[in-house]
């Protein structure tokens, strides 16, 4: 996918659902669901279970919330979004890394920061 050659609105379209899916299940704690769009699929289940147990009562469920910026690279694009956090009162920020990948864009990367 050329990145560059789409509008932010096709932008959007086609990673924010992937990006939703992945945060509630986050939010489910379902490692499985969570892993479902991520290109690398090897992500240990242990880290996982690590993050859940660092941050999930800190900051409870994720929400995606208003647009702060897409950059695009030839080949990837970054999104990132603020996001509501259920246990604090601050936004935080959420940023998602998408490619191609054998034919479908996927997740390379995502890390929230609060």
């Amino acid at each position: 996918m050329k990145w560059n050659d789409i509008s932010d609105k096709e932008i959007l379209d086609t990673v924010r659902p992937m990006a939703e899916h992945t945060e509630n299940s986050w939010n489910e704690k379902n490692y499985k669901g969570f892993c479902h769009f991520l290109i690398d699929e090897s992500f240990p289940e242990e880290e996982f279970n690590r993050q859940i147990e660092e941050s999930y009562d800190a900051y409870g469920k994720h929400t995606i919330a208003d647009l702060v910026a897409i950059h695009r690279n030839p080949d990837h694009v970054i999104v990132i979004w603020k996001v509501d956090l259920e246990e604090r009162k601050e936004q935080g920020l959420l940023i998602y890394g998408f490619r191609e990948h054998e034919g479908q864009v996927l997740i390379e990367g995502c890390s929230y920061h609060a």
